[in-house]
């Protein structure tokens, strides 16, 4: 059977339930070792939760986030020295990885090595963890009967070690034609590059956050979301509905209205 409608998948948060996990014992620990913060730890991983997790930034790039959070701590705590410099990184770096950072540290911003070594620890944390990963309840399943009608691409701004172990572990690789992860770009040029010889409407991206939503507008293709604390009721739903609907060019006709109330609901969380 020739596959001429593609699946657009998010990792973290969407297919693993992780992101939580993550962000709890992973991100933001590294955060507080490696800029010695703990006398401010609470409102730091409070500040750090609310923007990964719990409003419209969920789910943001990692660099991104630190970015943020950085300028937080600089405006409320203590000054963060190479804020401006860091910055200056973000608006350039055409990706925004281990690697790319870690080139330009090497050619003479070498004051941001804390940024890498903050990246290096999460990693090096999530590996340590990596055995209480697993994914949602439903999402197993569901990949493997879509995987019989759709090309299945994994969409993700995390690591590709990272990607790549864990579907491996839940023998979810199967189904999956290709991989996207940080190393080859952001998300929305990952799509970019998928959708060259492709029509709009035979495209979706499943994701829970409002970066997944971005990436595929800005690729004019539909966007389902997988919703936060609501994972295995989305992922039946898809499955069992909206994915018939995709599949016969029906959803645009309610897509709206999902939509609306993902960022509803990431618009209300606390």
């Amino acid at each position: 059977m020739v596959k001429k409608k593609i699946i657009f998948i998010d990792s973290d948060g969407t297919v693993m339930d992780s992101m939580t996990f993550k962000h709890l014992n992973c991100f933001g620990p590294a955060v507080i070792k490696t800029f010695h913060l703990e006398k401010y730890a609470k409102p730091i991983l409070e500040k750090w939760n609310i923007i990964n997790l719990y409003s419209l930034t969920r789910g943001i790039n990692r660099f991104d986030g630190i970015g943020m959070l950085l300028e937080y701590v600089n405006d409320n705590f203590i000054r963060i020295n190479i804020l401006e410099d860091y910055k200056k990184w973000l608006n350039i770096a055409k990706t925004k990885s281990n690697k790319s950072l870690e080139e330009y540290i090497m050619n003479g911003q070498i004051n941001l090595k804390p940024i890498l070594d903050w990246s290096n620890l999460t990693n090096q944390l999530i590996d340590k963890y990596k055995d209480e990963i697993k994914p949602f309840r439903n999402a197993g399943e569901a990949i493997s009967t879509l995987a019989q009608e759709f090309k299945i691409i994994i969409i993700s701004s995390a690591n590709n070690n990272a990607v790549m172990h864990e579907w491996k572990k839940f023998n979810l690789l199967a189904y999956v034609d290709k991989v996207c992860t940080q190393e080859l770009g952001t998300k929305e040029d990952c799509i970019k590059q998928e959708m060259l010889n492709l029509n709009y409407d035979d495209a979706i991206m499943l994701g829970d956050a409002v970066g997944d939503l971005e990436a595929a507008k800005h690729n004019n293709i539909s966007f389902y979301p997988i919703m936060p604390k609501e994972e295995d009721k989305s992922w039946i739903d898809f499955s069992n509905v909206y994915s018939k609907m995709f599949y016969n060019n029906t959803y645009n006709q309610v897509e709206e209205t999902v939509i609306s109330r993902f960022l509803n609901k990431l618009g209300k969380e606390k």
